[in-house]
C-alpha cells in the first residue's frame, strides 16, 4: 500500500516537473527558415546538377558520332534530376511564402521590424532569380540539344530528340512556377 502510494506521489511530482519546465521552442518562422535553407541548398545543388547533365546533353548531341545509347542514358538521368526538382519545388516555394507570411505578421504585431522582413523578402527573391536564371541556362541547352539532334537526321536519335523536348517542356513549367512567385 506504502509502496503504491510512493510511486503514485513519484508520478505526480515527476508530472508537475515537467510541466512546470518549459523549454524554449523555436518559432514558427525559425524552424520553417531551417527547413526552407536545407530545402533551398538541396534545390540548389539539383539545379546545378541539372545545368552539368544539360551541358554534358547539348556537347553529345553536337557530336556527328553521337551514340545513341549514351544520350539516353544522360536524358534519362536528366528526366530523372528534372522529376526531383519538380517535386521539391513546390515544397519550397511555400515554404519560403509561409516564412514571409509569419514574418509580416510579427511586423504587425510590433515584435519585428520592416527592415528584417525587406531583408528576408530580398533574400528570398534574389534566391529565386538565381534559381530561375539556372532553369533558363539548362532550357536553352535542352532546346540546343533538340535542334542539334533534329539536325543530325538519324532515325535513332529521333526519339530521344524527342524525350529532349519534354525536358525542354517540363523546365518551362518549373520556370513558370518560379516566376509565378515573383
Amino acid at each position: 500500500m506504502y509502496r503504491g502510494l510512493a510511486c503514485g506521489i513519484a508520478i505526480a511530482v515527476t508530472g508537475l516537473v515537467a510541466g512546470c519546465v518549459t523549454q524554449d521552442e523555436a518559432s514558427f518562422s525559425a524552424r520553417n527558415a531551417q527547413v526552407e535553407i536545407d530545402l533551398r541548398s538541396y534545390v540548389r545543388g539539383q539545379s546545378n546538377e541539372l545545368l552539368e547533365l544539360t551541358e554534358r546533353l547539348l556537347s553529345t548531341s553536337q557530336k556527328s558520332k553521337t551514340s545513341s545509347r549514351k544520350m539516353g542514358r544522360t536524358l534519362d538521368e536528366t528526366i530523372t534530376l528534372m522529376d526531383q526538382i519538380h517535386m521539391n519545388l513546390p515544397s519550397l516555394l511555400a515554404a519560403q511564402d509561409v516564412e514571409i507570411a509569419d514574418l509580416r505578421q510579427q511586423v504587425t504585431d510590433g515584435a519585428l521590424d520592416k527592415a528584417t522582413l525587406k531583408t528576408r523578402t530580398n533574400d528570398i527573391a534574389t534566391y529565386r532569380k538565381a534559381l530561375l536564371r539556372s532553369l533558363n541556362a539548362s532550357a536553352a541547352r535542352a532546346g540546343s540539344t533538340v535542334q542539334a539532334l533534329n539536325g543530325l537526321g538519324r532515325d535513332d536519335l529521333m526519339q530521344l530528340s524527342g524525350i529532349a523536348q519534354d525536358l525542354s517542356r517540363d523546365l518551362d513549367a518549373v520556370r513558370t512556377m518560379i516566376e509565378m512567385q515573383l
